[in-house]
């Protein structure tokens, strides 16, 4: 702090002393008679850069001793309006102290002169003068500050504007958007604007999102889907926290629910925290085959369906298989014949579905909540990623009887299909070809974790995915009993 003032009070008050210094030995003469120039024009221009250098001393020692001290008690970084309002005020009775002290000019006289000049110029820049006095009043209410993350709704209108605070000078505040853009806004129009300050009276804000289903849907299946959707997106960023599910309000097209959660907006914009989360939604109201609730006519030719908690969906299995990568280039009557045989398994949260260590001879298919997935290390157990409906888990324990590698806990209620060995073995009965397709579309999600995979060339991928197969497939002979429908994949596997 010493050596900023001294940075900051050094040149002027160096060139008041040097003022000073020569008034008072009479430099003005010596140099009127050196030169030709009348002394008491040196005098005077000695005299007013020594006024100007007292004038940026005040202002400095006023900025550093009232208004930083100010900042710092109060917590708040001083807003450089104020600063600037107080600097101008200062040189101004500064320079009606000079022209009364050096030109004999009457103090009142120059007053009367300087407001009719000042209400001339009132006229020509109202506009300046009425933001001016509005940033004025912005400052002084303390509703928003620096580096505030706010939204403005202007009177009248339906326009948003977010931001963060950068700036609030004479005519201007500044705003810095999501999209890493300055809007500049007319204290004015701030002033007669609806401001909502995320940052405050604390910097963590509660958000919420309406989501609106069907009648149909029950209420334990949209929470439990709706509770999937915000804990998927809460783990991909932690800037999200805290967030629930509730039931909203009944409407004339259906339920509404709201999606609650905490969010930082100085680490996240709720616009892309808003993207993130509807990324999500989509992506479980598609794989669980739910639809967002519109206007409609209802014409029954048969009794509805009451789809309970844990009911289930006519057609959901088949759906679900489909999307599974594992499953892709499986025929859809085969895969219909599998929807039929495998079994489903309803989890509540905290629940183990799997463990790892223990033996295994099934998998699953994840279709509705969220699940975590842990690794053991030392006494204590790691969360290294999430599994959401769509995606599935267990494949080698499934095909090659491999013990588990993980513990699959759920985070929500959770619905999940489970393939065993019976089904597995009848699948590779009705349709053989299949081993072949299974076992390289294990190969690949086992490899598609390797990050330097993407550096290799693509012929040296393609020999580690086959020979990844061939092993997958020689573990499905031996544990499944069955003949290979290529032998020679087998054999490159066990090279």
């Amino acid at each position: 702090m010493i050596r900023s003032a001294i940075r900051s009070l050094g040149i002027p008050v160096g060139i008041l002393l040097v003022t000073l210094c020569a008034i008072q030995l009479l430099v003005a003469d010596m140099l009127g008679a050196l030169t030709g120039v009348s002394a008491r024009a040196i005098y005077l221009s000695f005299a007013i850069i020594g006024w100007i250098a007292g004038a940026i001393i005040i202002c400095r020692l006023t900025e550093m001793l009232f208004w930083n001290q100010l900042g710092r008690s109060s917590g708040r970084k001083t807003p450089r309006l104020l600063i600037q309002i107080t600097n101008v005020l200062i040189y101004c009775t500064m320079g009606l102290a000079m022209a009364a002290t050096l030109f004999n000019i009457p103090l009142t006289g120059a007053i009367a002169t300087s407001s009719v000049i000042g209400l001339v110029i009132g006229f020509a820049v109202k506009s300046l003068i009425s933001d001016t006095f509005s940033g004025i009043a912005l400052n002084l209410d303390s509703g928003f500050g620096i580096n505030d993350f706010v939204q403005i709704l202007s009177r009248g209108t339906t326009t948003r504007i977010q931001g963060r605070v950068t700036e609030i000078n004479w005519r201007s505040t500044y705003i810095l958007t999501p999209e890493n853009s300055m809007m500049v806004i007319p204290n004015t129009v701030m002033s007669e604007s609806i401001v909502l300050n995320y940052s405050k009276p604390d910097r963590m804000g509660e958000f919420e999102m309406v989501v609106s289903l069907d009648f149909e849907v029950s209420t334990d299946r949209a929470l439990r889907v709706l509770s999937s959707v915000i804990q998927a997106a809460a783990r991909e960023n932690d800037a999200i926290w805290d967030v629930k599910a509730r039931i909203s309000e009944a409407t004339g097209n259906g339920i509404n629910y709201k999606i609650k959660y905490m969010l930082d907006p100085a680490k996240l914009a709720p616009g892309k925290a808003k993207h993130l989360i509807l990324g999500h939604l989509l992506r479980h109201l598609s794989t669980t085959g739910l639809a967002l609730a519109h206007p409609k006519i209802d014409n029954w030719t048969a009794e509805p369906q009451d789809y309970g908690r844990f009911a289930e969906v006519p057609g959901s299995r088949f759906r679900l298989l489909n999307q599974v990568q594992l499953f892709a280039d499986i025929d859809s009557a085969t895969l219909h014949q599998l929807a039929d045989r495998i079994a489903r398994r309803n989890f509540v949260a905290g629940e183990r579905l799997i463990t790892a260590g223990d033996p295994g001879q099934s998998m699953f298919v994840m279709s509705e909540g969220l699940v975590s997935v842990r690794i053991p290390q030392g006494d204590s157990e790691l969360d290294v990623a999430a599994f959401s409906p769509g995606d599935f888990f267990g494949e080698m324990s499934l095909l090659t009887g491999e013990p588990r590698s993980a513990t699959i806990v759920a985070v929500t209620d959770t619905i999940a299909y489970e393939i065993d060995k019976t089904d597995i073995e009848h699948l590779l009965d009705t349709c053989p070809s299949a081993a072949e397709t299974l076992s390289m579309a294990a190969a690949e999600r086992r490899l598609s974790s390797d990050k330097a995979r993407s550096s290799r060339p693509p012929e040296q991928i393609e020999a580690e995915r086959i020979s990844m197969a061939g092993k997958i497939l020689a573990g499905m002979t031996r544990f499944l009993a069955r003949k290979l429908p290529k032998p020679e994949l087998a054999q490159i596997g066990s090279r």
